[in-house]
């Protein structure tokens, strides 16, 4: 550091505490206060010293120089920039001009880019000594925290042998467990593993089963819940190639089917009040929306292939095996083929005759479908289906499955063509496809 004697200075001729007040003297009290101005670069190269208010000015340091920050504008959401003015000042003594004497640097909030300016998100606010004393003070606390959300993140695993009910309620940590010879869970399984995560004061304990079933129960409240099946596997997709109806699925559990679905119309009525009905709604008809839904066609269950391979499926079982066990073992155009029946529609000509008109009834659709035109007729119609991984009840009935592919069974005309010219005739033939909605 540089120093000065300015009040104790000797001179030759014995004089004290003079010192000669000169340009030079002034320079070197400017290379002072300019080496001083270094240690500002401990904060950074650039931050802000001291934020403006509106009314007292601020402080900001800019690469090694600090600089007053205008009071106002203050920082804003729409600040983009810190703007440097540099101005030149004269100064006028002893009946002379000096010009350019003196040079002010000051900095202001900005929001357009101006000569000399600096993008406002490359500066820092300034930690002061009592902020960095916190933190020091809090620094084993940090580390501790840094430590423990690094363990959590890393799940234990543990082997078990004899797990109990009482031992499995007792866990309530983060960690695997792989459970063997233990308490038989869901159909006298004693063997699975037992993931527990923890989500806030929620205990969220997972069960896998050997042939990857998935349950999971939670704990809140000072008490466990019951047991509820996953059923996000029960993922299943559908192509269509040249007519043939391909599927593809995932691993299934053991107890999981792939059935065939139909979109059929509710009742109307929630209860007719015939003599069918419960006797507290005999005599009682009461209504509720129309809509659409599906239902399990005639208790068809398809045939499961290699997980993760495309396969052709066929019907493994039905409802009535007495009324539809032709359907074992044929694939989807047979299944739905009752869907889309060949019928006649009679209709009265001028002189009374009755003239009958081939077509074909749709299932869900009202018109007929026929290459005549009229009233309550369509050349081409479709009936929806689907196909749907679920779980069967015991009547036969089914649980709520993975994911529905939809379809459409459809009926419609084609022109033939000529054999010979390979030109297309005015004759139609009827054929029969699948489509994906």
């Amino acid at each position: 550091m540089k120093t000065a004697s300015y009040i104790s200075t000797q001179t030759e001729k014995g004089g004290s505490g003079k010192y000669p007040l000169s340009t030079q003297t002034l320079d070197f009290i400017q290379s002072q206060i300019l080496l001083l101005q270094q240690l500002s670069l401990i904060g950074g190269n650039r931050f802000i010293l001291r934020e403006p208010d509106g009314n007292s000015v601020g402080a900001c340091v800019i690469d090694g120089e600090v600089l007053v920050l205008s009071a106002k504008p203050v920082r804003g959401t729409s600040t983009k920039y810190i703007s440097v003015v540099t101005e030149k000042q004269d100064i006028e003594a002893d009946d002379e001009v000096y010009i350019e004497a003196r040079t002010v640097r000051t900095a202001t909030y900005s929001t357009t880019k101006t000569a000399e300016c600096y993008e406002i998100n490359t500066f820092d606010n300034f930690a002061t000594n009592t902020t960095l004393a916190a933190q020091v003070k809090q620094m084993p606390e940090t580390v501790l925290k840094y430590i423990s959300d690094i363990m959590a993140e890393k799940l234990s695993s543990l082997e078990i042998s004899g797990m109990t009910q009482a031992k499995l309620d007792s866990v309530k940590t983060p960690c695997l467990i792989s459970c063997k010879n233990s308490i038989a869970l869901f159909a006298g399984q004693t063997n699975y593993s037992v993931m527990v995560r923890l989500m806030g004061d929620v205990v969220h304990q997972e069960l896998t089963l050997q042939d990857n079933q998935k349950f999971v129960r939670t704990f809140s409240s000072g008490a466990w819940g019951k047991w509820g099946r996953i059923t996000e596997n029960l993922h299943i997709e559908v192509k269509i190639v040249k007519g043939t109806v391909y599927l593809r699925h995932h691993y299934l559990p053991f107890d999981a089917s792939i059935i065939l679905l139909r979109k059929k119309k509710r009742s109307k009525f929630r209860s007719t009040g015939g003599k069918n009905a419960y006797s507290k709604n005999q005599g009682k008809r009461i209504g509720r929306s129309p809509k659409t839904q599906y239902v399990h066609f005639k208790g068809i269950v398809l045939s499961q292939g290699v997980a993760g391979q495309w396969y052709v499926p066929k019907c493994v079982s039905v409802a009535d095996s007495a009324v539809d066990g032709n359907l074992i073992d044929k694939e989807l155009p047979t299944l739905c083929k009752s869907l889309i029946k060949e019928d006649y529609l009679e209709r009265q000509n001028h002189d009374a005759t009755i003239t009958k008109i081939f077509g074909y009834r749709v299932q869900g659709l009202r018109n007929f479908v026929t290459s005549a035109n009229g009233r309550n007729m369509q050349h081409r119609g479709y009936a929806s289906i689907a196909v749907q991984v679920a779980r069967q009840n015991n009547n036969v009935a089914k649980d709520a499955g993975g994911e529905m592919v939809k379809m459409k069974y459809r009926i419609s005309r084609k022109r033939s063509k000529n054999q010979q010219t390979g030109e297309l005739s005015n004759n139609y033939t009827w054929y029969r496809s699948f489509s994906l909605e």
